[in-house]
């Protein structure tokens, strides 16, 4: 559109200003004025006044007030008391003008470049000021923390040295104690049988490691071959009376496992005395009682005497510990196949069927999958002529389906939605047309006389569809739109008729 030159302004000068006033027509929402040196330019489209002054003025000090019938320009000059002659220079040609816009285009753009120059220096030196503020900040907190910390830990020293210093004074001095002897001293364990060598062994340390004076080596000696002679009369006993061996096993037993901290001489004369105490009767009533009491008598028997006791144990011969390792074999398993995910025995087979059926029959009348598409045949427009196909043969649903691919390629081609709406009212989907033919509609924008007999079809089918879903109060408008845009057309004009006499609407 060709721009409109204002001319009807009015200017007037003051010693230091040039005011103009130039009238706002059609009420302007925005005004852009641009000025620089002595090139000065308003323009709210369609309108634009363009000045070539007499002589320069300075942007910066110059102002503009708008109202709502002029916008008042206040000019201020270079050269101060200095009468202008004339606003414009006089007998001026267009490249005199083509040059000073150039110039006055170049000196806004350098003028452009220096500000931003100057705010990016400004913004460094206050980003850098702002970092330096902040660690003076980050310091004198910093140094707040050291301080408190530091008056802590004076605080918390003096009173450890306040402790310290009443801590170091004696305690009880006019009391004298005894020194005691240490009672949980080490006590190495003995063992109460003999070894091939008929030695017994001792804990594999020096005697100086693990005792402190010769007199408790000796009395550990004799105690150990006291124990070795009650051991000798023991089996000796055994040999002579069963039932006497077994009371006294049993009691070695017991008075190793439960007076691990007894001495040995103690366990030794109790062992003793049990044995010149107790006859056969007595004997023989507590061999039951441990018999009874506790098993695995049998092995202890063998052990004294030296036996060894065999039992059957799958472990103490290698063929039968480790099983034999199993044959090797292949289970083959076979599925029916199945179009749907559940199993068969929560289905219906009649339903399932007829449901397979339908779907078939639906891809037969369709006749048209996106899969078997080349990629050359991926166009919008291919497949808008594929649908059109379709709809002339009267397959409206391949028809919908060839539109519906196109739209997920290239969703702002209008004749896409149109089409495909024709489609939709031909099948009765009422809504869905209504939906494209707004679709289209929007997309047609600009309105022009190109695309004005498309959106009459538009208009004229979402009329259609609005009233066979009973909503003529919105339809009709669509129709009698549809027959503004196409005055000529008798179908539109006997749609509109038939619609006021069904639903008996008076002009």
């Amino acid at each position: 559109m060709p721009a409109i030159v204002i001319k009807d302004y009015s200017w007037r000068q003051t010693s230091e200003f040039v005011i103009l006033n130039v009238p706002l027509k059609g009420h302007p929402k925005k005004v852009d004025l641009f000025v620089i040196d002595n090139y000065v330019k308003i323009s709210f489209p369609p309108f634009i006044l363009e000045l070539f002054l007499w002589a320069n003025v300075v942007e910066k000090e110059s102002k503009c007030t708008l109202t709502e019938e002029e916008a008042i320009v206040a000019l201020h000059k270079t050269n101060t008391n200095l009468e202008w002659p004339t606003l414009e220079v006089q007998d001026i040609n267009n490249d005199f003008k083509r040059d000073c816009r150039t110039q006055a285009l170049e000196h806004a753009q350098k003028l452009a470049e220096e500000n931003m120059k100057l705010k990016s220096e400004k913004r460094q030196y206050l980003q850098k000021e702002a970092v330096k503020e902040q660690i003076s900040v980050n310091t004198a907190t910093l140094n707040k923390i050291d301080a408190i910390r530091d008056a802590h830990r004076r605080e918390a020293m003096q009173e450890f040295e306040d402790w310290r210093s009443k801590a170091e004074l004696p305690f009880l001095s006019n009391v004298e104690g005894e020194v005691q002897e240490n009672r949980k001293a080490y006590k190495p364990p003995l063992k109460w049988f003999k070894d091939n060598d008929n030695v017994l062994k001792s804990r594999p340390m020096t005697e100086e490691e693990i005792f402190n004076g010769s007199n408790t080596i000796k009395e550990f000696k004799s105690k150990a071959v006291d124990n070795q002679k009650i051991i000798e009369v023991q089996s000796i006993n055994i040999n002579q009376e069963n039932n006497l061996q077994i009371e006294v096993s049993e009691k070695r037993d017991d008075s190793l496992i439960n007076k691990n901290n007894t001495s040995c001489s103690q366990d030794s004369d109790s062992d003793s005395d049990t044995v010149k105490a107790t006859n056969k009767k007595d004997l023989s009533k507590v061999y039951e009682k441990q018999q009874k009491r506790r098993p695995g008598l049998e092995a202890v028997e063998a052990a004294i005497q030296g036996k060894i006791l065999k039992r059957n144990n799958i472990f103490e011969e290698p063929s039968k510990s480790v099983p034999l390792p199993r044959k090797t074999g292949t289970i083959n398993v076979t599925f029916s196949e199945r179009k749907f995910p559940t199993p068969a025995r929560e289905s219906s087979h009649v339903e399932e069927q007829e449901w397979l059926q339908k779907q078939v029959e639906a891809r037969r009348k369709i006749g048209f999958n996106t899969e078997d598409l080349r990629q050359e045949e991926r166009d919008p427009q291919w497949l808008k002529d594929k649908g059109d196909d379709f709809f002339k043969v009267g397959n409206y649903l391949a028809a919908i389906s060839a539109y519906t691919c196109g739209i997920k390629i290239s969703d702002k081609m209008a004749s896409l939605y149109v089409n495909r709406s024709a489609a939709h009212y031909a099948l009765g989907n009422y809504y869905r047309c209504v939906e494209d033919c707004s679709k289209a509609l929007e997309l047609m924008e600009p309105k022009c006389e190109s695309n004005r007999e498309s959106r009459a079809k538009c208009h004229a089918r979402r009329g259609a569809a609005l009233c066979k879903l009973s909503a003529p109060q919105h339809g009709i408008p669509e129709l009698e739109a549809a027959l503004e845009l196409t005055p000529n057309n008798e179908s539109i004009k006997r749609d509109v008729l038939a619609a006021k006499q069904y639903f008996d609407v008076k002009d």
